[in-house]
Protein backbone atom coordinates (compact mmCIF):
# COMPACT_ATOMS: atom_id res chain seq x y z
CA UNK A 1 0.00 0.00 0.00
CA UNK A 2 1.35 3.39 -0.82
CA UNK A 3 1.80 5.90 1.90
CA UNK A 4 1.50 9.40 1.23
CA UNK A 5 3.08 12.20 3.51
CA UNK A 6 0.57 14.21 3.52
CA UNK A 7 0.74 17.94 3.71
CA UNK A 8 -2.59 19.18 5.14
CA UNK A 9 -1.88 23.11 5.32
CA UNK A 10 -0.90 22.71 1.41
CA UNK A 11 -3.81 20.25 0.14
CA UNK A 12 -6.82 21.14 -2.51
CA UNK A 13 -9.53 19.22 -2.89
CA UNK A 14 -9.93 17.85 -6.58
CA UNK A 15 -13.46 16.99 -7.56
CA UNK A 16 -13.42 15.06 -11.47
CA UNK A 17 -16.32 15.02 -13.58
CA UNK A 18 -19.45 15.05 -11.36
CA UNK A 19 -21.58 16.45 -14.20
CA UNK A 20 -25.31 15.19 -15.41
CA UNK A 21 -24.27 13.32 -18.57
CA UNK A 22 -21.56 11.16 -16.81
CA UNK A 23 -24.04 10.37 -13.72
CA UNK A 24 -27.74 11.23 -13.63
CA UNK A 25 -29.85 8.93 -15.01
CA UNK A 26 -30.97 10.91 -17.71
CA UNK A 27 -27.32 11.65 -18.97
CA UNK A 28 -26.05 10.39 -21.66
CA UNK A 29 -23.76 7.52 -20.58
CA UNK A 30 -27.00 6.10 -18.46
CA UNK A 31 -28.75 6.28 -21.87
CA UNK A 32 -26.18 4.19 -23.35
CA UNK A 33 -26.42 1.51 -20.75
CA UNK A 34 -23.85 2.83 -18.56
CA UNK A 35 -25.70 3.71 -15.00
CA UNK A 36 -23.94 5.09 -12.42
CA UNK A 37 -25.22 3.53 -8.71
CA UNK A 38 -25.54 5.84 -5.71
CA UNK A 39 -25.66 9.00 -7.02
CA UNK A 40 -27.29 10.33 -3.90
CA UNK A 41 -24.36 8.48 -1.72
CA UNK A 42 -21.73 10.24 -3.51
CA UNK A 43 -23.20 13.88 -3.28
CA UNK A 44 -22.86 13.37 0.29
CA UNK A 45 -19.54 12.21 0.53
CA UNK A 46 -18.12 14.82 -1.37
CA UNK A 47 -19.86 17.67 0.39
CA UNK A 48 -18.69 15.97 3.18
CA UNK A 49 -15.37 16.85 1.93
CA UNK A 50 -16.58 20.29 0.56
CA UNK A 51 -17.04 21.01 4.17
CA UNK A 52 -13.88 19.98 5.24
CA UNK A 53 -11.98 21.90 2.65
CA UNK A 54 -13.50 25.07 3.57
CA UNK A 55 -13.35 23.98 7.61
CA UNK A 56 -9.45 23.85 6.71
CA UNK A 57 -9.46 26.96 4.66
CA UNK A 58 -8.00 24.84 1.74
CA UNK A 59 -9.18 25.64 -1.89
CA UNK A 60 -11.42 23.46 -3.82
CA UNK A 61 -11.31 22.44 -7.53
CA UNK A 62 -14.12 20.94 -9.57
CA UNK A 63 -12.85 19.58 -12.55
CA UNK A 64 -15.55 19.40 -15.68
CA UNK A 65 -15.02 17.88 -18.95
CA UNK A 66 -16.70 19.24 -21.82
CA UNK A 67 -16.95 19.95 -25.72
CA UNK A 68 -17.67 22.91 -28.03
CA UNK A 69 -18.19 20.24 -31.03
CA UNK A 70 -17.67 16.94 -32.28
CA UNK A 71 -13.97 17.67 -33.86
CA UNK A 72 -12.84 18.11 -30.48
CA UNK A 73 -14.14 15.06 -28.98
CA UNK A 74 -11.16 13.59 -31.12
CA UNK A 75 -10.47 10.01 -31.03
CA UNK A 76 -12.98 9.41 -27.83
CA UNK A 77 -15.44 9.17 -30.21
CA UNK A 78 -14.64 6.55 -32.24
CA UNK A 79 -14.67 4.52 -28.95
CA UNK A 80 -17.60 6.06 -27.73
CA UNK A 81 -19.66 6.96 -30.84
CA UNK A 82 -22.48 7.76 -28.12
CA UNK A 83 -20.48 10.85 -27.36
CA UNK A 84 -20.89 11.75 -31.35
CA UNK A 85 -23.57 14.84 -31.13
CA UNK A 86 -24.49 14.67 -28.21
CA UNK A 87 -23.12 14.36 -24.50
CA UNK A 88 -20.98 16.99 -22.66
CA UNK A 89 -21.18 20.13 -24.74
CA UNK A 90 -20.65 23.18 -23.59
CA UNK A 91 -23.75 24.92 -22.40
CA UNK A 92 -25.88 22.41 -22.04
CA UNK A 93 -27.52 20.44 -19.45
CA UNK A 94 -25.16 17.48 -19.66
CA UNK A 95 -22.06 19.41 -18.96
CA UNK A 96 -23.36 20.74 -15.79
CA UNK A 97 -22.50 19.77 -12.36
CA UNK A 98 -25.14 17.69 -10.79
CA UNK A 99 -27.46 19.45 -8.25
CA UNK A 100 -27.10 19.36 -4.95
CA UNK A 101 -23.40 20.07 -4.82
CA UNK A 102 -22.00 22.54 -2.39
CA UNK A 103 -20.47 24.20 -5.56
CA UNK A 104 -19.27 28.20 -4.53
CA UNK A 105 -18.27 30.88 -6.66
CA UNK A 106 -14.98 31.39 -5.14
CA UNK A 107 -14.42 27.54 -6.03
CA UNK A 108 -11.84 26.68 -8.93
CA UNK A 109 -13.57 25.40 -12.19
CA UNK A 110 -11.14 23.87 -14.91
CA UNK A 111 -12.49 22.75 -17.76
CA UNK A 112 -11.05 19.83 -19.62
CA UNK A 113 -11.09 17.89 -22.92
CA UNK A 114 -9.84 14.45 -22.05
CA UNK A 115 -9.81 12.45 -19.18
CA UNK A 116 -6.58 13.93 -17.27
CA UNK A 117 -7.80 17.23 -15.54
CA UNK A 118 -4.18 18.23 -16.60
CA UNK A 119 -3.77 17.57 -19.74
CA UNK A 120 -3.73 21.07 -21.99
CA UNK A 121 -5.27 22.94 -18.70
CA UNK A 122 -4.10 25.61 -16.26
CA UNK A 123 -4.97 22.94 -13.25
CA UNK A 124 -1.08 22.66 -12.17
CA UNK A 125 -0.07 26.51 -12.26
CA UNK A 126 -3.53 27.34 -10.34
CA UNK A 127 -2.90 24.86 -7.62
CA UNK A 128 1.21 26.17 -7.53
CA UNK A 129 -0.26 29.66 -7.57
CA UNK A 130 -1.78 28.80 -4.49
CA UNK A 131 1.12 26.51 -2.76
CA UNK A 132 -0.57 22.94 -2.82
CA UNK A 133 1.18 19.96 -2.72
CA UNK A 134 -1.30 17.29 -1.39
CA UNK A 135 -4.34 16.49 -3.59
CA UNK A 136 -7.09 14.56 -1.89
CA UNK A 137 -9.14 13.29 -4.92
CA UNK A 138 -13.14 12.04 -5.38
CA UNK A 139 -15.59 12.07 -8.59
CA UNK A 140 -16.04 9.59 -11.56
CA UNK A 141 -15.41 7.66 -12.95
CA UNK A 142 -12.63 5.97 -10.69
CA UNK A 143 -10.99 4.06 -13.53
CA UNK A 144 -11.13 6.63 -16.16
CA UNK A 145 -11.01 10.14 -15.11
CA UNK A 146 -10.07 9.86 -12.10
CA UNK A 147 -7.19 7.40 -12.13
CA UNK A 148 -5.65 9.53 -15.28
CA UNK A 149 -5.81 12.75 -12.91
CA UNK A 150 -3.72 10.60 -10.23
CA UNK A 151 -1.45 9.93 -12.24
CA UNK A 152 -0.57 12.33 -13.77
CA UNK A 153 -0.64 14.60 -9.98
CA UNK A 154 1.80 11.62 -9.13
CA UNK A 155 4.01 12.37 -12.14
CA UNK A 156 4.04 15.87 -11.10
CA UNK A 157 5.02 15.56 -8.02
CA UNK A 158 2.36 16.06 -6.04
CA UNK A 159 0.85 14.15 -3.10
CA UNK A 160 -2.32 12.56 -3.74
CA UNK A 161 -5.14 10.76 -1.02
CA UNK A 162 -8.23 9.00 -3.10
CA UNK A 163 -10.87 9.12 -0.92
CA UNK A 164 -12.77 6.00 -2.19
CA UNK A 165 -16.36 7.03 -0.12
CA UNK A 166 -16.60 9.63 -3.12
CA UNK A 167 -15.18 7.75 -5.94
CA UNK A 168 -17.52 5.92 -8.32
CA UNK A 169 -17.85 4.10 -11.61
CA UNK A 170 -19.76 1.87 -13.99
CA UNK A 171 -18.09 -1.25 -13.48
CA UNK A 172 -17.63 -2.38 -9.98
CA UNK A 173 -14.43 -4.53 -10.72
CA UNK A 174 -13.14 -1.92 -12.53
CA UNK A 175 -13.93 0.58 -9.99
CA UNK A 176 -11.48 -2.22 -7.62
CA UNK A 177 -9.15 -2.99 -9.72
CA UNK A 178 -8.52 0.92 -10.04
CA UNK A 179 -8.36 1.73 -6.38
CA UNK A 180 -5.84 -1.60 -5.86
CA UNK A 181 -3.99 0.05 -8.96
CA UNK A 182 -3.87 4.08 -7.72
CA UNK A 183 -3.46 2.48 -4.18
CA UNK A 184 0.42 0.85 -4.94
CA UNK A 185 2.48 3.80 -6.02
CA UNK A 186 0.49 6.53 -7.73
CA UNK A 187 -1.62 7.26 -4.11
CA UNK A 188 -2.75 6.50 -1.04
CA UNK A 189 -6.48 5.55 -0.87
CA UNK A 190 -8.23 5.93 1.92
CA UNK A 191 -11.63 6.65 3.65
CA UNK A 192 -13.97 9.48 3.95
CA UNK A 193 -12.73 10.57 7.49
CA UNK A 194 -9.04 10.20 6.97
CA UNK A 195 -9.28 12.36 3.68
CA UNK A 196 -11.58 14.57 5.29
CA UNK A 197 -9.37 15.39 7.85
CA UNK A 198 -6.21 15.86 5.98
CA UNK A 199 -8.62 18.98 4.38
CA UNK A 200 -9.44 20.29 7.71
CA UNK A 201 -6.16 20.47 8.50
CA UNK A 202 -5.61 17.77 10.63
CA UNK A 203 -2.69 14.43 10.33
CA UNK A 204 -2.15 12.55 7.75
CA UNK A 205 -4.31 9.35 6.38
CA UNK A 206 -2.29 6.28 8.08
Amino acid sequence: MAEVRAEPSTSALVVVDVQNDFCHPDGVFARAGFALTGLAELIVNVNTLVRAARDGGRPVVWIRMEWSDDESVGVLAERSRFLRREGLRAGTWGSELVDGLDVSAEDLVVTKQRFSAFYRTDLESRLRGRGVTTLVTAGVRTDFCVESTVRDAFFRDFRVVVAQDATASYVDDLHANSLRVMNTVFAQVTELAPAAEILRGGGDPT
